[in-house]
C-alpha cells in the first residue's frame, strides 16, 4: 500500500521535524529547531502557537475577527506601484494524513504530525478568490506562449508578457485580447534573447526588459515596441526582479549574487549594494515613494526591506504566513501584497510596517506560478506554467477607497 511504501520517508520526516524516531523499539531524542515567527504581527492578532483550530482572534477593528470577518486597515500612501516579480518554488503541506488506527506507532505518528502542523507553524484562514479572465496556450503564434515568465501592467491596464523561449514581448488589453508583439531571437538592436522580466515606466509607457544569461542585460523599448537602448551586460550577472520607481530609476535585484543595482534610464549606475547577509533567494522587488526597496525572498518566506544605501530596515511576513513568496507589490492604498504559490495561489496583504490586513487564496490550484503584476482595479495578473495568464480579483471594485 502507498502508506507502507512511504513509511521510511515518513519516519525521517518525523525525526527531522519533531525530534523523535523509533529505532530498535526505543525513542531517541534529536535536536529540534524553533520555527521563525512572523515579523511585526498586528496589534491584537494572535498567530502561531496561540491559534485555536486555525482561527484568528483580533481585538483591533482593522483586522480579522473571530468569525473571519474583515475590515480594511488604514493605507499609507495613495500612489500607484505596478510591478511585481517572481520565484519558482512549489511545495505542499499535509493535513490530517493518517486515518484512525489501532497501531500505537501510527497513533503516535499521527499525533506528532497533527501537533506539529497546528503548533510549530503559524496559520491563518484565507478568503477565497476567483479569476475572471484567462488567456493563452502553448505555441508560437500571436497570443500563444512557450514560457510566460514575466508580466507587467501599464497605465492603461494593458498586460505585458515576457514570452521567454519565444524571445519576444506580447501586449494584451485588460480583457486578454492580443494587441501586438515585438522582438525576435538575436543579439542585435531590437532583438531579444530569453527576456525573463518586464516593468513599465508609468510616465512614458516605456517597457523595461531584462534578459537572463547569456546576455544578462537591460533593454528599453517605447510603448509601441520600438527599440530605445540596452545596457548592463558588463555589470549584471543574474537579474531576477525589476521595477521602476516614481522618478524613473530602474531597480534590479539579482539572485545567486544577492545584489541590488539601481540605474538611471541611460544606463548609469546610481546605487549598488550586496545583501547576502539578509537574503537567501531574492526574486521580486518593488519600491515605495520613500525610497524603500521591498524584496521578496523565496527561501526566507518573507519580504525584506532596505533603503537605497543598502541598510536593512525590517521584515514583513514569515514562514507559515507567506511561504515561498514569488513576488511583492504595493497597491493604490499603499498596502504591501505578497504572492506565493504554496498549495494554492495565495495573496497576503500587509501595511508597509508589517501589520497583517487580509489573506486570500485561489479556488483553483496552479502547478507553478511564474510572475504576477497588479492592476489598478483590485485585480492581480498571474503568469502560469500552463502557458496561460490569469486575472484574479483580490479586492472589491472600490479598491481606490482603501484606507480612506
Amino acid at each position: 500500500m502507498e502508506f507502507i511504501s512511504n513509511f521510511s520517508a515518513i519516519q525521517v520526516g518525523i525525526q527531522n521535524t519533531f525530534g523523535y524516531v523509533r529505532q530498535s523499539n526505543e525513542f531517541q531524542p534529536q535536536t529540534t529547531q524553533k520555527p521563525q515567527p512572523i515579523a511585526r504581527p498586528a496589534n491584537g492578532l494572535i498567530v502561531g502557537n496561540s491559534l485555536n483550530n486555525g482561527q484568528l482572534f483580533d481585538s483591533s477593528p482593522r483586522q480579522f475577527s473571530s468569525t473571519n470577518s474583515f475590515q480594511f486597515g488604514s493605507g499609507t500612501d495613495n500612489n500607484i506601484y505596478e510591478k511585481w516579480s517572481n520565484g519558482l518554488d512549489i511545495f505542499t503541506n499535509g493535513m490530517d494524513i493518517f486515518p484512525t488506527n489501532t497501531d500505537p506507532l501510527l497513533d503516535l505518528t499521527s499525533k506528532l504530525i497533527n501537533t506539529g502542523l497546528h503548533n510549530s507553524k503559524q496559520q491563518i484562514k484565507r478568503q477565497k478568490m476567483i479569476y475572471h479572465c484567462k488567456f493563452g496556450e502553448f505555441g508560437t503564434l500571436d497570443g500563444q506562449f512557450t514560457e510566460p515568465s514575466g508580466v507587467a501592467v501599464n497605465a492603461q491596464n494593458d498586460v505585458i508578457v515576457a514570452d521567454t523561449n519565444n524571445h519576444r514581448i506580447q501586449i494584451f488589453d485588460k480583457d486578454g485580447r492580443f494587441k501586438f508583439q515585438f522582438g525576435e531571437c538575436g543579439k542585435r538592436d531590437g532583438q531579444l534573447l530569453y527576456p525573463n522580466r518586464v516593468a513599465v515606466v508609468r510616465s512614458s509607457g516605456d517597457i523595461i526588459v531584462t534578459e537572463r544569461s547569456p546576455t544578462h542585460q537591460i533593454q528599453i523599448y517605447n510603448q509601441y515596441g520600438q527599440f530605445v537602448r540596452k545596457f548592463g551586460a558588463n555589470i549584471l550577472q543574474h537579474p531576477r526582479g525589476v521595477t521602476v520607481d516614481s522618478k524613473g530609476r530602474i531597480v534590479i535585484v539579482e539572485c545567486k549574487v544577492m545584489r541590488v543595482i539601481i540605474f538611471d534610464q541611460l544606463g548609469n549606475v546610481l546605487h549598488k549594494f550586496g545583501c547576502s547577509q539578509h537574503l537567501e533567494f531574492p526574486n521580486g522587488v518593488i519600491v515605495n515613494d520613500k525610497e524603500e526597496i521591498f524584496i521578496s525572498d523565496n527561501r526566507a518566506h518573507c519580504v525584506k526591506v532596505f533603503n537605497y544605501q543598502g541598510l536593512f530596515l525590517r521584515q514583513i511576513g514569515g514562514e507559515g504566513v507567506t511561504n515561498y513568496p514569488i513576488g511583492v507589490g504595493i497597491n493604490t492604498a499603499g498596502e504591501v501584497l505578497i504572492a506565493d504559490n504554496h498549495n494554492n495561489f495565495n495573496l497576503t496583504i500587509f501595511t508597509q510596517d508589517g501589520q497583517l490586513v487580509n489573506a486570500l487564496e485561489s479556488k483553483v490550484k496552479h502547478a507553478q506560478c511564474f510572475d504576477v503584476a497588479l492592476m489598478d482595479d483590485g485585480s492581480v495578473v498571474l503568469a502560469s506554467k500552463d502557458y496561460r495568464v490569469y486575472i484574479y480579483r483580490y479586492a472589491p471594485h472600490h479598491i481606490p477607497a482603501l484606507g480612506m
